[in-house]
C-alpha cells in the first residue's frame, strides 16, 4: 500500500501530552515571553517574537487520561502563578494531618512519628484531571493551542535532530483496510518538539532509543492501582493523608499505600505493587484487592461505594535513572524524564519545575534561533542548579536500597539517606530493568508456582473485568489493536512453559487472555485491546520485551475526570 498524502502544520513550538509539566511549561513560556518583551527596549535589545505554540493530546478531552495521586507539593505552582490559589487552583482540601501505619490482616499500627518523607502537611489535595484542565485554560488565554483527540504515533527526525511528529491514522479497520472515515494522520513540524506524555511515553521511547540518551541506570517502575469510594459521611476526614505499607508481605515484595480524602465524601485509595519481582504471579490488582481487607480499610469502605478505578505505572528509578533531557530539536519532561521522587511518592510538582525549566532554556533558544543540543543542554544545566535537582538527590538510592532487599532499605539504608542527603552506604547503586528480574517458575520455591487466588465478594473486592466498566475506557473494537505483540508464538510455547504467561496476572485490565486453540490445541494469545486502560504495565514488565504499547486512535482510552 502506498504511502498516504498527508497534511502538514509548522509551529515554533509543539508539545506532546497535556499533563501538568506540558502545560506548566507552555504558561510559563508565553510569561517569560511576555516579561522579557516589557524590558527589551529599556535594556537595548530586540524583543522575542511571541511564538506558536501547539499541545497535542492523545486523551478526547484535556485531563481525562490524568490518574496519579494528587497530594500536590505547591511549590511548584506558588513560583509558577504565585496568587495561584485567587486564580481558582482546583484545591478540594489542603493538608492538615499526615500519617504513616503498617497494615497486617487483622491489625494495624500508627507510627508515633509520621516519617519526613510522608509529611505532606500543606499539601493541596486536588484531581490531577482538574489540575491540567485548569492549566489548559490559562494556556489557552495565553494564546497557545491545544488539540485533544490527537494521538502521536511517530517521531519525526533528519539525522541527529528531531523534525516533530506524526499523529496516528484514523478509521483503519481492523483488517488494516480504510474505512469510509479514514484520515491519514498530520506531520507536525516544530523548531522543538517538547515531550511530556508521562510514564513511559511511545515517542519519549522511540526518542530515547534512536539517540542512546539512557541514564546510568536503567529505568523501574511499579503499578499503581487506583479507587475512588464516596464513603459514609462520619467516615469522611478532610486534610487526611495516609501512607503505609502491607505488613509481611513488605519484606518479600515491595509495596506502599497512600489515602486521601476529596471532596463530596469521596476517599482516594491506591495500592502500588513493584514491577521489579522475581515471581511471575505478581499482580498489582490482586494486591490492591487483597490490601483493602484489612481491618481498617475494611472498615473505612463499609457502608461505601466505588466511583472509579485506574492504574497507571511510575517511574521508581530516580535521579540515577533519568535520561539525557535534551538532543538536536527536543526537550523531555516529567515522568518521561524521570522526575518522579519516588522516596515521598510524589511527582506533580517536580514535572511542573521540569517543565518550567524547560520553558526558560526554550526562551534562550527562541532569542537565538538555535534549537541545536547547544542551547537546549541549558535545560539540565538549569536542572541541576534548581531545587528539583537537590530533592531529587536525596532519595537517589531509594529503588537501589529495595532492591538489595526491604530490611536493607528500611532497616538500614534509608534513614541513612535521609542523614546524608540522599548518599546512605553505598552510593551510586545499580539497579536492574523490572523485566529481567522475573525468575522461571521452576525456580520459584514449590508454594510461590501457583496463581495465588482470591474470591472477590463483589461488595469490598472486584474482578478486573467488573473494575474495568468504572476507568471509563473505551476503544474502537474494529481497527487493529495499538497492543503489538512481535511474536505470539512465543507466548504459547516459551512463555507459557517458563512463566506461565505472566501478562494474565500482571495487566490491572484484563487485557491478555490465553485461549484454547481448536486449530492448534493450544492455548493462543488473545487481546481485549478495548479493555486498555493505558497503564503501560506490559510494555514494562513482559519478560520476553516483545509487547509494544503503542498509541491507539486519537481520543480513546480511560476517562479518568473524576479522578
Amino acid at each position: 500500500m502506498s504511502e498516504p498524502e498527508r497534511e502538514s502544520m509548522e509551529v515554533d513550538v509543539l508539545f506532546v501530552g497535556a499533563g501538568p509539566a506540558s502545560l506548566a511549561s507552555a504558561y510559563h513560556l508565553m510569561k517569560q515571553v511576555e516579561a522579557s518583551n516589557a524590558s527589551a527596549e529599556a535594556e537595548g535589545r530586540s524583543p522575542v517574537e511571541p511564538p506558536t505554540i501547539l499541545v497535542i493530546e492523545k486523551a478526547a478531552g484535556i485531563g481525562d487520561h490524568q490518574l496519579s495521586g494528587a497530594v500536590i507539593n505547591p511549590r511548584a505552582i506558588k513560583e509558577l502563578m504565585p496568587d495561584f490559589v485567587e486564580q481558582g487552583f482546583p484545591t478540594e482540601h489542603v493538608v492538615t494531618d499526615s500519617a504513616f501505619m503498617g497494615f497486617t490482616r487483622s491489625f494495624t499500627v500508627k507510627s508515633p512519628i509520621c516519617p519526613p518523607p510522608f509529611q505532606k502537611n500543606g499539601y493541596h489535595v486536588a484531581s490531577l484531571s482538574n489540575v491540567v484542565k485548569w492549566l489548559g485554560e490559562k494556556c489557552e488565554a495565553l494564546g497557545v493551542e491545544i488539540y485533544p483527540g490527537f494521538a502521536a504515533a511517530e517521531i519525526l527526525t533528519e539525522g541527529d535532530r528531531v523534525l516533530g511528529v506524526r499523529t496516528g491514522d484514523m478509521g483503519v479497520a481492523a483488517d488494516g483496510s480504510h474505512k469510509p472515515t479514514y484520515q491519514p494522520g498530520m506531520d507536525i513540524l516544530a523548531k522543538v518538539t517538547v515531550l511530556g506524555e508521562g510514564v513511559r511515553g511511545s515517542l519519549t521511547k522511540q526518542l530515547i532509543d534512536r539517540f542512546g540518551m539512557e541514564g546510568d541506570n536503567p529505568q523501574t517502575f511499579e503499578t499503581g492501582i487506583k479507587e475512588i469510594w464516596r464513603v459514609k459521611p462520619e467516615k469522611h476526614k478532610p486534610g487526611r493523608v495516609i501512607h503505609g505499607s502491607l505488613f509481611p508481605e513488605m519484606f518479600s515484595q515491595l509495596n506502599g499505600m497512600w489515602l486521601y480524602d476529596m471532596k463530596d465524601n469521596l476517599v482516594s485509595f491506591g495500592f502500588v505493587t513493584s514491577l521489579s519481582s522475581e515471581n511471575p504471579n505478581n499482580d498489582p490488582h490482586r494486591e490492591a484487592q487483597v490490601f483493602k481487607t484489612t481491618p481498617f480499610m475494611r472498615d473505612l469502605l463499609e457502608g461505601g461505594e466505588l466511583v472509579r478505578y485506574g492504574a497507571k505505572c511510575i517511574p521508581t528509578g530516580g535521579l540515577y535513572a533519568q535520561p539525557k533531557l535534551y538532543c538536536n530539536g527536543a526537550m523531555i519532561l516529567g515522568d518521561g524524564a524521570s522526575m518522579l521522587n519516588i522516596m515521598k511518592l510524589a511527582g506533580v510538582h517536580m514535572a511542573m519545575k521540569s517543565g518550567m525549566l524547560a520553558a526558560e532554556t526554550l526562551i534562550d533558544a527562541l532569542a537565538a534561533k538555535d534549537y541545536s543540543a547547544l542551547t537546549l543542554g541549558g535545560y539540565a544545566e538549569r536542572f541541576r542548579d534548581s531545587w528539583a535537582y537537590e530533592e531529587h538527590m536525596e532519595g537517589r538510592n531509594f529503588t537501589g536500597s529495595n532492591e538489595i532487599g526491604p530490611l536493607f532499605a528500611m532497616g538500614l539504608n534509608i534513614p541513612l539517606m535521609m542523614i546524608t542527603k540522599g548518599r546512605g552506604l553505598i552510593d551510586p547503586i545499580k539497579t536492574h530493568p523490572s523485566h529481567s528480574v522475573m525468575r522461571k517458575l521452576w525456580e520459584l520455591p514449590a508454594e510461590e508456582r501457583a496463581k495465588p487466588e482470591i474470591e472477590f465478594d463483589g461488595v469490598l473486592t472486584f474482578s478486573k473485568e467488573h473494575l474495568v466498566g468504572f476507568s471509563g475506557t473505551a476503544h474502537e473494537a474494529d481497527q487493529p489493536h495499538h497492543l503489538k505483540v512481535a511474536d505470539t508464538d512465543v507466548c504459547a510455547t516459551d512463555c507459557a512453559r517458563d512463566y506461565g504467561n505472566p501478562c494474565e496476572k500482571f495487566c490491572p485490565a484484563a487485557v491478555y487472555e490465553m485461549v484454547e486453540s481448536k486449530e492448534t490445541g493450544r492455548k493462543e494469545l488473545f487481546i481485549h485491546h478495548e479493555n486498555c486502560v493505558h497503564c503501560k504495565t506490559c510494555d514494562i514488565a513482559d519478560p520476553y520485551q516483545i509487547i509494544t504499547w503503542t498509541t491507539p486512535e486519537g481520543g480513546e482510552g480511560p476517562d479518568y475526570t473524576q479522578m
